[in-house]
């Protein structure tokens, strides 16, 4: 049991490390590029839609397949982390950019000198509310169908997808209505 539970909090921690890398590559690009975090497409994947994309992924690692489950859990981790600290981010930016720039500094030296740093609480912060919510996920549902319940992995599948589509849906609404965070 115990061997089990050390397996299954590395091969956690691994996801939701690579979603990390993941996430951190894709925001230092978009600052790079003087491009906003919050205006990407990205902004149409919050909400609910990470958590329907992670329960997927537990539901392919437990089901179908460890490694399309694993690669599906690392863009469900980068999608959250990067939807959870894109306001924070954004709003640094936009307030000291200039300021930090105008001093002969590169977007690329900004964003490893002030931008990251000044925000690394709400990056750890994702990275342990997404590692959790996996882990507890992940063991959850491996304990359930240990049990042999009927219908059990069909519920999760469509759990999953529903919570896709609703993330999709409420995100898209948002923006539309204007009511972005």
């Amino acid at each position: 049991m115990w061997t089990s539970l050390w397996k299954e909090t590395a091969d956690s921690a691994l996801v939701s490390g690579a979603g990390f890398a993941l996430a951190l590559w894709y925001v230092r690009s978009r600052v790079v590029d003087k491009k906003s975090i919050s205006k990407s497409f990205l902004r149409y994947f919050q909400d609910l839609f990470p958590t329907g994309m992670m329960l997927l992924g537990v539901y392919l690692v437990v089901s179908v397949d460890l490694s399309i489950g694993n690669i599906l859990m690392v863009v469900a981790a980068s999608i959250y982390i990067i939807s959870y600290i894109a306001p924070s981010v954004d709003k640094y930016d936009n307030t000291h950019r200039a300021t930090i720039l105008s001093l002969g500094y590169t977007r690329q030296e900004y964003a490893l000198r002030y931008l990251f740093p000044k925000s690394k609480r709400m990056w750890f912060s994702a990275l342990a509310n997404f590692f959790i919510a996996q882990l507890l996920a992940l063991m959850s549902f491996k304990f359930l169908v240990s049990y042999k319940i009927p219908q059990l992995q069909e519920v999760m599948l469509f759990v999953s997808i529903t919570l896709m589509i609703f993330g999709v849906v409420i995100s898209v609404l948002k923006n539309l209505l204007g009511m972005e965070r």
